[in-house]
């Protein structure tokens, strides 16, 4: 039987069929896992290929080893095919300016960021959150937006593993609506709705997975995509740029195990995450808290999807809960 739910923060509404998951898929992306010989010959971020990227913005590299030369573990360069560009400062449409780059996080050709060691998830969050820190500093930029897209249905065009960051001065609707949602809950409730999302109540939200010292990890009440998850902050801290060195490195070894877990649950499989963080200028005490998002992304989005804005999700949040604290278990 099929459930409706719409979720309080995001607004997005999702049908859940699990007789979805019974039907034939004659299409498949298992042969285009960008792991030919001339697609790791051509790889313009592996080592040793520093010319091919715009100039380095920010490293983590040996000592002795020198700026756009060899000797790195993780590079930010600015995006050789940017959405946006600092080029719209003087232009009479001021939401043209923005920043667009590129996270390159291993110097070798790898296509799968569960088979990165723990460092380098360490390299990448401190790596966000020194570019947002850089970024909030332009009075320019207002909110900044960092993505990983991994695979051809998580939409990525080069298969060495890295991430993006785009920062501008447009807030999206969707953040609008969740700082919305998350006020209106305070207001009403006189506690934070992030907080909620991590109880097991009788109204429905019912998607603690588990828990570290510094996070909680969810699967949403409404969640649009199979084995969607969402990492929160315990502390409910609004910014993911104002994390400790302790919180990054516990999300570190948080998302590599859920990584690793939802690989032995669906096998290797393409995905999206995503830090929604709120902009720069958003309070402390709105009752919004940043997280991190992570989309596995099992099919394409179809005509449905797409005209609707509404989903359709084979796997209820219960049972992916259910399977994944199996999975995570010490």
């Amino acid at each position: 039987m099929s459930v409706i739910r719409t979720d309080p923060l995001t607004g997005f509404t999702t049908i859940f069929a699990p007789e979805r998951a019974k039907r034939p898929m004659m299409i498949t992306n298992a042969d285009a896992r960008y792991e030919t010989k001339e697609q790791i010959e051509a790889d313009p971020f592996a080592e040793g290929k520093e010319s091919e990227t715009t100039s380095e913005l920010y490293a983590v590299r040996h000592s002795e080893s020198e700026p756009d030369q060899p000797g790195w573990s993780l590079r930010v360069v600015a995006n050789k095919y940017p959405a946006l560009t600092q080029n719209g400062e003087n232009s009479t449409d001021q939401n043209q300016y923005g920043v667009h780059e590129v996270i390159v996080e291993c110097p070798h050709y790898e296509t799968e960021m569960t088979r990165l060691e723990l460092s380098c998830f360490q390299n990448m969050f401190r790596a966000y959150r020194q570019r947002s820190v850089t970024h909030r500093s332009d009075p320019q930029l207002e909110s900044v937006f960092i993505f990983k897209n991994q695979g051809i249905l998580g939409g990525a065009s080069l298969g060495h593993v890295h991430s993006q960051l785009i920062a501008s001065q447009i807030v999206p609707q969707a953040m609008l609506q969740e700082l919305q949602a998350a006020r209106l809950y305070l207001a009403e409730q006189g506690s934070s709705l992030f907080k909620a999302l991590s109880r097991e109540l009788p109204s429905g939200y019912s998607g603690l997975v588990t828990s570290t010292p510094h996070f909680d990890l969810i699967c949403p009440y409404a969640s649009r995509f199979a084995y969607e998850t969402w990492i929160i902050p315990r502390t409910l801290k609004t910014h993911f740029d104002h994390s400790s060195d302790q919180e990054l490195e516990d999300l570190a070894a948080l998302s590599r195990r859920l990584l690793l877990a939802l690989e032995e649950i669906l096998g290797t499989h393409d995905f999206n995450f995503a830090i929604q963080t709120p902009p720069f200028n958003t309070e402390e005490k709105t009752g919004y808290t940043w997280s991190m998002r992570i989309y596995p992304r099992l099919a394409h989005l179809a005509g449905f999807e797409l005209s609707t804005n509404m989903f359709i999700n084979p796997v209820f949040p219960e049972q992916a809960v259910e399977q994944l604290k199996k999975q995570l278990e010490f």
